[in-house]
């Protein structure tokens, strides 16, 4: 028998052409009844003619009633719409731009539109909210390297000294003359600079670079000029015959603060009523572990008021917990622990128990050590500890690095009054102008140790009617001093706590307005990288 021919396979249509015959049928069927100008009348097929008629309405895009809303709700807010917020968003938007007043008929409507919106931000006032600054200049007791100023208009003040302005500058300085005193000196703007870029230091070697002091890579080549242990010995004794007198002028008051800058820490001594702390008090920052310790063994209390408390510590005690524990107190004592008497008397034999010891101290270790040279292990020392702490100091060998081409020479002293074995210096200035933003700028650039009080005294002699900037640039081991506020007590007693220590330290050295700044125990700590001075408002911004 022949074989039967194969049926083809269905063609499929593409759904656009399907419904493009379905519309094109549709349109058909209502073309034959309005030419027959007959009306469809109700049949058994009702069901397929709904489902027909909404199918036109979809392919239509007609809108379909909202079976939701009420009707008289719906009727109400009809009556009640304005007749320009029927039209489309976007023609009414464009026409309420264009129109000037609101129509009258409308204006006591309670339905919020774009034009009533508009016309009432034309009718009230436009309050313009400017960013509020500060009357006084942050506290930052981080050291400074760098310092550039610059603003549109020229300074006042310059590097270019006359003869009478460098000498009544440097006599100002030196005899801790403010820029407000009833004196015979040159009280120009270029004397007044002259002595705000002036600090004292011990030890000097022009040869040398000792600030700031680090403790990087020696190579073989870095090999320390000073070899003769002659020579050592004295600059050692020199130095600290020079820490002697700085610490006897802060006791005395006579001495704001000074620094002692190591290779390898920063200390920062302050003298009671600074910050609102009512004793002296010393700040070190970074230190280690090993350098923890031997406070301990010099039973030296202190605290560390940045390092974070964590939850998830165990019950042993670390080096670093508790405040004037002596050396002789270990946390892990194995002759005279109850712990290890425990476990003996559940039956641990003694290699187990020294293997948990073991663990223990390594956990205990490891937890001292991890905020070993960041801002949490700063280290605070108040009152009666500090005179312990100056004799551990003057005393401590690791303060004295033994290689590199500062090898033997003691820690930078800084201090901004004058002390026994002090040298007189002065920051390095370079003028120059700078163009930013299709603008020109003049500027000028102070380099050197740049103390708290410089930056205060340089914005201090800048007129009134010149505003200016100054971008910082910070030791970064430094930062942390700024990180710790002062104590401060109810209101009333920290104005009487200012008062009583701006007296007490009237002879620092500082001026009154400075020094009642630095008295302050609510005043702004913080780390400044770029400070802007408004001739406009009189007002300080930064960040």
């Amino acid at each position: 028998m022949p074989d039967s021919p194969k049926k083809e396979a269905p063609k499929w249509h593409h759904p656009s052409e399907v419904m493009k015959l379905h519309k094109l049928k549709m349109k058909k069927k209502a073309l034959q009844a309005r030419m027959s100008g007959s009306l469809l009348k109700k049949s058994a097929t009702n069901s397929q003619t709904d489902k027909n008629t909404a199918l036109e309405d979809i392919i239509a895009a007609k809108k379909r009633k909202n079976p939701f809303i009420k009707v008289d709700d719906t009727k109400k807010y009809k009556q009640n719409v304005p007749p320009i917020l029927e039209e489309s968003s976007d023609q009414t938007l464009f026409k309420l731009l264009h129109q000037s007043a609101p129509s009258t008929s409308y204006a006591k409507t309670t339905v919020t539109s774009f034009e009533n919106i508009l016309n009432k931000d034309n009718d009230d006032e436009v309050l313009v909210v400017k960013a509020k600054g500060e009357t006084n200049i942050p506290m930052d007791w981080s050291l400074k390297t760098k310092i550039r100023l610059w603003s549109d208009l020229p300074f006042s003040w310059s590097s270019k000294l006359k003869i009478n302005e460098e000498a009544s500058g440097t006599t100002g300085f030196v005899r801790c003359l403010g820029q407000s005193s009833a004196t015979n000196l040159d009280t120009s703007p270029n004397s007044k600079f002259h002595q705000c870029c002036q600090y004292w230091q011990q030890p000097s070697l022009p040869w040398l670079s000792l600030f700031p002091r680090t403790s990087g890579k020696v190579s073989e080549s870095d090999g320390s000029l000073i070899t003769n242990p002659t020579v050592k010995a004295s600059m050692q004794d020199a130095w600290k015959d020079s820490l002697r007198s700085l610490f006897q002028l802060l006791r005395t008051k006579q001495c704001p603060y000074f620094y002692v800058c190591s290779n390898n820490f920063t200390v920062l001594f302050r003298a009671a009523g600074i910050c609102g702390m009512a004793d002296v008090h010393v700040l070190i920052t970074p230190t280690t572990r090993g350098f923890r310790y031997m406070l301990k063994q010099e039973e030296i209390e202190f605290t560390m008021p940045l390092k974070k408390k964590r939850n998830s510590d165990q019950g042993y005690e670390t080096l670093d917990s508790g405040v004037g524990e002596s050396a002789g107190d270990s946390a892990f004592d194995e002759e005279e622990s109850p712990d290890e008497q425990w476990l003996q008397s559940m039956g641990v034999n003694a290699d187990d128990i020294k293997q948990i010891n073991y663990t223990q101290a390594k956990i205990v270790h490891k937890t001292e050590c991890e905020v070993d040279n960041s801002e949490q292990s700063l280290v605070l020392i108040e009152g009666v500890e500090v005179h312990s702490f100056y004799n551990f100091l003057i005393n401590c060998k690791s303060a004295t690095s033994t290689t590199g081409t500062l090898a033997g020479v003691p820690p930078t002293l800084l201090a901004p009054v004058a002390f026994n074995g002090a040298t007189l210096k002065s920051l390095k200035i370079r003028e120059s102008k700078i163009h930013v933003d299709n603008s020109d700028y003049h500027s000028l650039e102070i380099a050197g140790p740049i103390l708290p009080n410089t930056i205060h005294n340089l914005f201090a002699i800048n007129p009134p009617t010149h505003s200016m900037s100054g971008t910082f640039v910070s030791v970064p081991s430094t930062l942390p001093f700024s990180k710790v506020l002062g104590k401060s007590d109810n209101d009333d007693a920290s104005k009487r706590n200012v008062i009583f220590d701006k007296e007490n330290l009237s002879d620092c050295g500082l001026s009154s307005q400075i020094l009642e700044q630095f008295c302050k125990s609510d005043v702004c700590v913080t780390n400044v990288e770029c400070l802007k001075y408004s001739s406009d408002n009189k007002t300080y911004t930064w960040t």
